[in-house]
């Protein structure tokens, strides 16, 4: 080979290495999740180029799994925000991790979305736009193991809420216990009480039971659940321009059944039982 043929079968090399690079510089990076939607069936205005900035609450695992926001790889909110990314185009996700106060005040910026279990309320819908609902927020009902109460004596029971929760004032003004609910600061203060016989069952949100429950060894157990006409929704900041594509999304993911594929592989492992599958009680 003459030199100049050296040259250039060198040179061909080197492009060769760099499209190579491009490429798989260009590929998405969304850690374990494996996002369904087709690329670009949307349009989203983001923050940041080629970039979906979520806003979260951690730790939150199975809803977000990782030591730190740099190093989520997978969980059920997690890969439903890969997913919208993906439909959009994006290549890339970066987490905001913020404070609950921060984070539920609308006052933080610089994100897209907002994702962290947020239950869909109308006080909440002067401060955010929300997409659908893509979990249920409903209300379990957790007991000590060998209880009898049932869906029909559950109101006789005295019952333990926890304050500043959704099911704090369901349980006062639509379930109305014949006696007033004892309040409580904290899930674990909550649990103490029921363990500890001051209550005969706690009512809070069932994912929130069966994660309180999941570690007493069979001691404690979420027996039934209340619907609830709330969810959990995804946050756009309010009036943004990409409120109608990511409820579309949503809608979507709901409709192919890639909820509940996640539910299933994030969450049972999470909580020891699908969320979806804890019976449902009506209210007598």
């Amino acid at each position: 080979m003459n030199k100049l043929a050296h040259t250039t079968a060198a040179l061909a090399a080197l492009m060769l290495v760099a499209n190579v690079a491009h490429a798989d510089g260009d590929a998405p990076n969304f850690g374990n999740c494996q996002p369904v939607g087709k690329a670009g069936s949307i349009s989203l205005e983001t923050v940041t180029p080629d970039t979906l900035t979520v806003a979260a609450v951690l730790p939150s695992p199975g809803w977000y799994n990782g030591v730190s926001p740099e190093r989520i790889a997978d969980g059920f909110e997690y890969c439903m925000a890969a997913d919208v990314a993906q439909r959009a185009g994006l290549k890339h996700l970066k987490i905001m991790n913020l404070a609950w106060d921060q984070y539920i005040s609308g006052t933080a910026r610089g994100y897209d979305i907002a994702i962290a279990g947020t239950t869909i309320t109308e006080p909440r819908k002067k401060v955010f736009d929300f997409s659908q609902p893509y979990f249920s927020s409903n209300l379990g009902i957790a007991v000590k193991d060998g209880s009898d109460i049932s869906e029909n004596n559950v109101r006789e029971q005295r019952i333990g809420v926890l304050q500043g929760n959704v099911g704090s004032e369901w349980v006062r003004t639509v379930l109305k216990p014949a006696q007033q609910p004892s309040v409580y600061q904290s899930q674990p203060d909550m649990l103490t009480a029921l363990l500890a016989g001051q209550v005969d069952a706690i009512v809070t949100d069932t994912t929130l039971a069966l994660s309180a429950t999941s570690g007493t060894n069979g001691r404690i157990q979420v027996i039934g659940q209340f619907e609830l006409d709330q969810g959990y929704g995804v946050i756009t900041p309010k009036g943004s321009p990409n409120t109608a594509a990511v409820d579309s999304v949503v809608g979507d993911l709901k409709k192919e059944g890639t909820l509940d594929a996640l539910s299933k592989k994030y969450l049972a492992p999470l909580f020891g039982v699908d969320p979806n599958s804890v019976p449902v009680w009506q209210v007598k």
